[in-house]
């Protein structure tokens, strides 16, 4: 890496460093989001010239929307998407309210089009889950951690953030309950289930090590070493299915996997709604269309409905 390129990336980290401590301090976001509001903004900070702070001074909407033309070209979903824009405008109202901008342009950045539970969630087969447990070695320190952040997901349907939250005061192992906090500070009290227990049981008593110096449940395996992240947590998703030879997949879609199972096994949408910490029922009900789906697939096809000339 030449000398400027070294400057410049130091530049852009020292703006996205005060950004992240404003959300923090002014906002009062948890860290896990701070970090991700952060790594959304890197590409427009990436984008603008060197140097960063001289860019930002010399800012005007016409430039702010040439960024968001560029990202709406490109191949992503129209949630990640909205995503993008939503943490322009929070990056954006930092910059001028730090004085980096004279104009809060956050109003200048558009909306994207998107529509509320209007895609289909695609659980993972039952076999591909099985498939990426087994992948791990349970002999090891990192089997132990893998499996226990993957049955949380798996069986509880956690966050990614969650699982990285979890304190060891947290597990309830007596009453064989979990206290989780997550979005917008909610603390709720879960059920653990026994295979889930088990494999907390086994991680914290055999793969976490005895002298590390913090609370958190989940750890990195190498010095120095730290509180796993929640990017922590999709990589060791990614990696799994690596070692799988499966189709890699997310942390979030294995929670849709465990929402459509639980439906599946017999649950209410409001049974569902209080494991997935859903604050509305109607973010839950997305998880009914799976069902309709595939029948809606299957229809054409039962004798029945062909006889009576069903049409889709």
């Amino acid at each position: 890496m030449t000398k400027h390129r070294a400057r410049r990336r130091a530049d852009a980290q020292q703006v996205l460093d005060e950004f992240v401590d404003w959300l923090l301090r002014e906002r009062s976001v948890q860290a896990n989001t701070a970090s991700v509001y952060a790594d959304r903004i890197v590409g427009f900070v990436g984008w603008l010239p060197a140097p960063v702070e001289e860019s930002l001074s010399a800012l005007t909407p016409t430039k702010v929307l040439e960024w968001v033309n560029l990202e709406a070209k490109q191949p992503r979903k129209p949630s990640t998407l909205r995503k993008q824009l939503v943490m322009l405008r929070s990056f954006l109202g930092f910059c001028h309210r730090t004085g980096r901008i004279d104009t809060d342009f956050s109003a200048v950045v558009p909306h994207a089009a998107g529509w509320r539970l209007s895609s289909i969630p695609d659980p993972v087969p039952e076999g591909t889950i099985q498939a990426v447990l087994d992948s791990l070695d349970e002999r090891s320190p990192k089997g132990l951690r893998d499996r226990a952040v993957l049955l949380l997901l798996t069986g509880l349907g956690l966050r990614s953030g969650e699982i990285a939250g979890l304190r060891l005061s947290d597990i309830g192992w007596r009453a064989g309950t979990l206290r989780v906090t997550g979005k917008g500070d909610r603390v709720d009290e879960l059920p653990l289930p026994e295979e889930v227990g088990r494999a907390l049981e086994e991680y914290v008593l055999h793969g976490r090590g005895g002298r590390i110096d913090s609370d958190r449940v989940f750890m990195t395996m190498f010095e120095p070493l730290r509180p796993l992240t929640a990017d922590g947590v999709a990589k060791i998703v990614r990696m799994a299915c690596a070692r799988a030879g499966v189709t890699e997949f997310g942390p979030h879609r294995l929670r849709h996997t465990f929402a459509t199972g639980t439906l599946a096994a017999g649950a209410t949408l409001q049974e569902v709604q209080a494991l997935l910490r859903h604050a509305q029922l109607r973010t839950t009900a997305i998880y009914t269309k799976v069902d309709r789906a595939r029948l809606t697939q299957l229809a054409p096809t039962w004798p029945a409905a062909a006889e009576s000339g069903w049409k889709r």
